[in-house]
């Protein structure tokens, strides 16, 4: 039993049992919280940003365009106010 290749095949093999067991133990703890609460928020926090995101350059756009018309307004009426 003083065999080493003995130990290292023995360590390989549990260390081996050992990850798989842990990897299906995270697997189901985070398939548990898969559909939780806080996860739902969390993507509705997500979609509420980007869509605010999407209206204030929706917004910024407008704006834009408001003020183009409001310049070339005002040239036309400085216009008639020295034309006239």
């Amino acid at each position: 039993m003083d065999d080493p290749r003995f130990y290292f095949w023995i360590g390989l093999i549990l260390g081996a049992v050992v990850g798989m067991g842990g990897a299906l133990l995270y697997g189901r703890f985070r398939g548990l919280f898969a559909g939780s609460e806080s996860k739902r928020l969390r993507q509705e926090i997500r979609t509420l940003k980007q869509r605010l995101e999407n209206k204030d350059k929706h917004i910024q756009e407008m704006m834009h365009h408001t003020e183009k018309i409001a310049a070339g307004l005002a040239e036309q009426a400085s216009k008639r106010n020295t034309n006239g």
